[in-house]
């Protein structure tokens, strides 16, 4: 006989906040004090640059190994594994007696907290439809935004105050508390599966990948991440070499483009009960675009911490209205394997980024219209796909949100 089969319970939204938030938390953390780790370790700033760089590149490579993990065995296990991996890293870093071995932890830093990312998102796929998601990983997106705004001046005060390693001392508390609330409170909302296998995993990625919605709403959401990556990664040394300003400075200043991407997912959250999700996605990136045109001109004729940070709070604002969604769009074209398509949208996120954060290299550290030009580039690209996902008739974000518990 045929048995009702119960939905999956939904997990605490702020629990999927914090396990979503320990790698970007790791991430920023960092940032301000990367002049500090090469002048600590007598290496150049390219050189530490690749602190982050190759975070970037944990994160991506991380993202696409969970998915599919996770499609199979479910999501709790490879959470918390990935959970205790971010850990392990984090105490190999505290522990760092050389740049190279810093990153080595880095890497394994950015392999284990991204599958917070990754499964965060899934998880919430998981018991939620597709208006639903979109307004519940805005929820959860202003909510874990709370962590990285304060995480770089929580890091450049640590530095001044008890030096550079006090940083992942406070990580791996933070790792340590995310991996046992986890292990006590997470719920398993996916039962896995989807074979594991090279050629399922294999099929599974040529299916998005031959999905041009997927891939347009995918590259829109990427490089609009990347705009703000690349901003955050080069804000330090703009402060330091072009306007001899301290890290604490930049822990200070980041909190106003960081408060303004929770204000865009505090509006995507409670307009999406009432305005289509269309008009949010376009109109979020076309005010990231117009930031950009701002920063050019006010850094053009004054370059100043306000010429950079006040513009890019209103870029701020408009990625946290579009962000949300693009991401449940792009987990929305194929359901079944959504845990794959996070990981790619989050590969592709990341991938995007570095290659952003490399490209600065070309350029003197202390040039604010290198990052500008950097920053704009990634922001049309990111209009031009967006609006070509709308076009197409599969992409389509013409549904009014009905208020939860419709």
């Amino acid at each position: 006989m045929p048995t009702d089969v119960s939905p999956p319970a939904a997990p605490p939204l702020a629990l999927l906040a914090a396990v979503t938030a320990i790698g970007f938390s790791a991430l920023h953390m960092v940032v301000p004090v990367l002049p500090v780790i090469a002048t600590v370790f007598d290496r150049s700033a390219t050189e530490a640059q690749l602190v982050l760089t190759l975070y970037f590149v944990g994160i991506a490579a991380g993202q696409l190994v969970y998915g599919p993990v996770s499609d199979r065995f479910g999501r709790r296990p490879v959470l918390l594994a990935g959970l205790a991996l971010f850990l392990a890293g984090t105490l190999l870093c505290g522990a760092a007696w050389s740049l190279p071995v810093l990153i080595g932890g880095r890497v394994l830093q950015a392999l284990g907290g991204c599958a917070g990312l990754v499964l965060g998102r899934a998880i919430i796929r998981d018991v939620h439809d597709r208006d639903a998601s979109a307004r519940a990983i805005a929820l959860v997106m202003m909510a874990m935004t709370l962590a990285p705004a304060l995480c770089p001046a929580i890091g450049a005060y640590l530095t001044e105050w008890f030096g550079w390693r006090a940083i992942f001392v406070l990580l791996g508390g933070l790792g340590a508390a995310a991996l046992a609330l986890s292990a006590a409170k997470l719920t398993e909302t996916h039962p896995g599966g989807v074979p594991l296998d090279l050629s399922g995993i294999a099929v599974s990625h040529l299916t998005l990948a031959r999905s041009g919605v997927f891939l347009l709403f995918a590259l829109s959401s990427a490089c609009s991440s990347a705009s703000w990556f690349v901003f955050i990664a080069s804000a330090p040394y703009l402060l330091s070499a072009g306007l001899h300003e301290p890290p604490s400075t930049y822990g200070a200043m980041i909190l106003v483009p960081m408060a303004a991407y929770m204000l865009g997912n505090g509006a995507a959250a409670r307009l999406g009960r009432r305005v289509r999700s269309t008009a949010l996605f376009v109109a979020g990136l076309t005010i990231s675009l117009g930031s950009g045109a701002v920063m050019a001109v006010w850094c053009g004729a004054a370059p100043s911490v306000w010429s950079l940070f006040v513009p890019m709070a209103l870029s701020s604002i408009g990625n946290g209205l579009s962000q949300p969604a693009a991401m449940a769009a792009g987990l929305s074209v194929h359901p079944r394997i959504a845990g794959t398509a996070s990981g790619v949208m989050g590969f592709l996120q990341m991938a995007v980024s570095a290659i952003g954060t490399l490209a600065l290299a070309f350029f003197p550290r202390d040039s604010a219209m290198a990052t500008v030009a950097v920053v704009a580039a990634a922001q049309l690209v990111s209009l031009i796909c967006g609006v070509s996902a709308l076009r197409r008739p599969a992409g389509s974000l013409q549904v009014v949100a009905k208020p939860a518990g419709d």
